[in-house]
């Protein structure tokens, strides 16, 4: 793991809003600790959040995540500035400056748009501030066929890495990638290491899911895949101790670890 110099880091619902449905501050305090000790050794980083939806169903005093589009909209709305006054506050207290960056899926298929966009995040990174990236869902209306939908944003954050050369980190609510599902299965055992996408990882990976985002262990598998195909490496960990972003940063054998054959 020798690189690490650009680095996305993608946190999903799953991470940011606990198991009762409540904003998980503590987490978000440290990962914000976290990124800006990177950020202040010099390194490029760039955080794409899930979340706004989930945040709002908490601001809202909502039971569950509405299944209408509309609905889905409103709450996003709502939630994204919930969320960014969250960051803001967070990491604030450690003298770190973000910016919000609000994406769509024909962002990344106009190359007008695509050029705007990395220029603006290139600008963000010189500046020294760390650019906050989430997907616009209030506009992003194809959501439950997933035509124009990130998948809780892996793929958002895997398109990104690409566009701008970095490797990625995925937190989420499992400590790797398993064999099996291994909320159904017992014998279901971590790998650690992945050099080549197989048709056996797709379908161990199958079937796992959270409850609050949109996105399983199928996204962030596709997520790595594009990521080793531009050369560069995915590693996939338990965002419930962000301390484990410096673990893999400094080497130690944490989560999963995607690293294709360099370009």
């Amino acid at each position: 793991m020798a690189k690490w110099q650009r680095i996305v880091v993608k946190v999903g619902t799953s991470t940011i809003v606990d198991q009762t449905g409540k904003v998980n501050y503590p987490v978000i305090n440290r990962l914000a600790q976290v990124l800006t000790a990177l950020s202040k050794e010099g390194r490029e980083v760039l955080f794409v959040t899930s979340g706004a939806i989930g945040v709002a169903i908490d601001q809202m005093n909502l039971d569950k995540r509405p299944s209408e589009i509309p609905a889905q909209q409103a709450l996003a709305a709502i939630g994204q500035g919930y969320l960014m006054s969250i960051y803001n506050q967070s990491f604030a207290f450690y003298k770190q400056t973000v910016g919000q960056v609000l994406l769509t899926y024909d962002v990344f298929e106009t190359p007008g748009m695509l050029g705007h966009t990395k220029e603006a995040i290139q600008e963000l990174f010189s500046q020294g501030v760390i650019p906050i990236v989430n997907e616009n869902d209030v506009i992003a209306v194809d959501e439950l066929d997933h035509q124009h939908s990130f998948g809780d944003n892996d793929r958002l954050a895997a398109l990104v890495a690409k566009e701008i050369d970095a490797d990625l980190i995925i937190l989420s609510d499992v400590d790797a990638l398993y064999t099996a599902n291994p909320n159904i299965d017992p014998t279901a055992k971590p790998i650690h290491q992945v050099t080549t996408i197989s048709d056996e990882l797709r379908l161990a990976a199958t079937g796992a899911t959270s409850g609050l985002g949109t996105g399983g262990m199928t996204t962030k598998l596709a997520a790595a895949e594009l990521t080793m195909q531009e050369g560069h490496q995915m590693a996939l960990i338990n965002g419930s101790n962000p301390d484990n972003i410096l673990a893999v940063i400094h080497g130690k054998a944490v989560g999963t670890h995607f690293q294709g054959e360099t370009k």
